[in-house]
């Protein structure tokens, strides 16, 4: 059981399947002709899928020579960082880069806007944090430093978890009016 389990939490099958509930909600998104969350939904799955792609690649590991593991992770886990910040800045700045794409009327800050960023934002100081720990590990020899490494893939699942909750709350409360809001609070 333990086994079966414990090939459960790997990003080889996680990760895709994160991937294919974000593309739900984008389809819903286009189906129901919710331009914000196509958009939402449509920046978190390209900057994952990129951060996927890349990392199933090897393209890192093929990249940067064995035998520096400083440049190795700060290659790792800086392009996760730097995917995060992107992810973050694109979502702060989600409706004027909607507009940037797109012509609509309907472009508008939605509820969920604000909860996307902070997710992106705890992501990306998990990221960070995993940097600083896997260069003190490397340059200082700090082997008892281990707390983010261990806990690393829950981490980060754990942010994949709120924002796939927050996807199917924003498309749940997509279907409700905008006199239901008013009326319902």
């Amino acid at each position: 059981m333990g086994f079966v389990l414990s090939q459960i939490w790997s990003p080889i099958i996680i990760t895709p399947i994160y991937l294919a509930l974000i593309g739900i909600c984008i389809i819903y998104g286009v189906y129901t002709k919710n331009i914000n969350m196509i958009h939402i939904a449509g920046i978190i799955f390209i900057l994952t899928a990129a951060s996927y792609t890349i990392f199933e690649s090897g393209l890192i590991n093929k990249t940067t020579p064995d035998d520096n593991a400083v440049l190795q992770s700060i290659l790792i886990f800086g392009t996760q960082l730097l995917l995060s910040l992107v992810v973050v800045f694109l979502l702060v700045f989600r409706v004027q880069f909607s507009r940037l794409l797109s012509k609509s009327k309907d472009i508008q800050l939605t509820h969920f806007d604000s909860i996307f960023y902070w997710i992106y934002i705890y992501t990306s100081i998990v990221y960070l944090l995993a940097l600083l720990e896997d260069l003190a590990y490397i340059l200082f020899d700090l082997t008892s430093w281990t707390l983010i490494y261990d806990n690393f893939e829950g981490l980060i699942y754990f942010a994949w978890v709120l924002c796939c909750s927050a996807l199917l709350s924003m498309m749940i409360c997509s279907t409700k009016t905008p006199s239901a809001w008013e009326s319902n609070p």
